[in-house]
């Protein structure tokens, strides 16, 4: 593995909760009439810069230059308010700490302007171990381009395969995969730890897991088996020793996905070998369980039995119980969504 030697972060999301700030300093600049909910906040304007939220707000609403600006205006002062109250968060601190004790670099790079990324690493009393500060005022392409993270290895005089960065948003992976540079996922900066982050440094790689909460992945494990009842085996399919744990299980770590789980099960077995328990353990408290009665023709038809959890606008995936891929799922969940398909 290539030695890393510098490292950078996002700030929103990964050094800072700042969904929250952004959300309500939008809102309070927008005012009652043209407030976003929260949840089309998350989904369609997250990792977004301020004016390319309001470009797509001044299309439905029809607003000219001067309103785009002057929203623009009150709520960036807004977020600088809220962004000085912030205080420094200790395992983040001390993350730095062990990076520039270690001589890697460490760089910030970012969507929000260069005066908010400014208080904000101030304020959390990181700034005086971050060797870049890159911001939207930087570049000329916003993320998802990788232009922000290209522009920081060149001025560090750092390649790609020697560079790790650590982002949360889609729109921000994406950007880091396409810059070539090493990556690593984290949900909120409760996960931006020693460690978290060090194992990637090391080489240790952390698999990564693409995260969902409104992918459905549906599992049917139904049917006769029959070919593993020849051979011999007494338990289920899905229940076989692999490497002492069951199929099932192998089957759920090998896919990377944390979504929501929809397995459609013979209720024989569900009583039997407590698959309630076992399946709500292999996926944290994830699993919808559709029982049958009786054996099923094929994994297409026991998938059909389970429409009512599926049959709807979200996104959905397909396994079979017995599958094993070498994939990477960030990389294919994102090709995914570029391509809408």
């Amino acid at each position: 593995m290539e030695q890393i030697k510098l490292v950078l972060f996002d700030l929103d999301g990964g050094l800072i909760d700042a969904k929250e700030i952004h959300y309500e300093s939008l809102n309070k600049a927008l005012g009652s009439e043209h407030a976003i909910s929260r949840n089309h906040h998350i989904h369609v304007f997250d990792g977004l810069p301020t004016l390319a939220k309001l470009k797509i707000l001044a299309r439905k609403y029809d607003w000219d230059s001067d309103k785009i600006n002057t929203i623009s205006e009150d709520k960036q002062k807004y977020t600088i308010e809220m962004v000085s109250d912030l205080k420094p968060v200790p395992h983040i601190v001390d993350l730095f700490k062990q990076l520039s004790k270690e001589n890697y670099k460490i760089g910030v790079c970012t969507n929000s302007v260069r005066k908010t990324v400014l208080t904000a690493l101030a304020k959390t009393e990181l700034m005086e171990y971050v060797d870049i500060v890159l911001s939207n005022e930087d570049v000329k392409n916003s993320k998802p381009h990788p232009e922000i993270y290209w522009k920081a290895m060149s001025m560090m005089g750092v390649l790609p395969e020697n560079t790790l960065i650590v982002e949360d948003s889609p729109k921000g992976l994406l950007s880091a995969i396409r810059s070539n540079a090493k990556y690593v996922r984290v949900d909120s900066p409760d996960d931006v730890t020693v460690s978290n982050i060090h194992p990637e440094l090391k080489g240790k790689k952390l698999k990564k897991v693409w995260q969902s909460k409104t992918l459905n992945v549906i599992i049917p494990m139904a049917g006769a088996g029959s070919r593993f009842a020849a051979a011999g085996y007494s338990f289920p399919k899905p229940l076989i020793d692999v490497d002492g744990r069951p199929m099932i299980q192998v089957v759920v770590d090998n896919l990377g996905i944390q979504a929501n789980y929809v397995f459609v099960v013979q209720k024989e077995h569900r009583e039997k070998y407590a698959l309630d328990t076992l399946l709500n353990l292999i996926t944290k408290n994830n699993a919808t369980i559709v029982e049958v009665d009786e054996l099923t023709e094929g994994a297409a038809c026991t998938a059909l039995l389970a429409r009512e959890h599926i049959d709807n606008h979200d996104p959905l995936f397909f396994a079979n119980s017995d599958q094993f891929v070498e994939w990477d799922p960030m990389d294919f969940m994102y090709d995914m969504q570029e391509t809408q398909a």
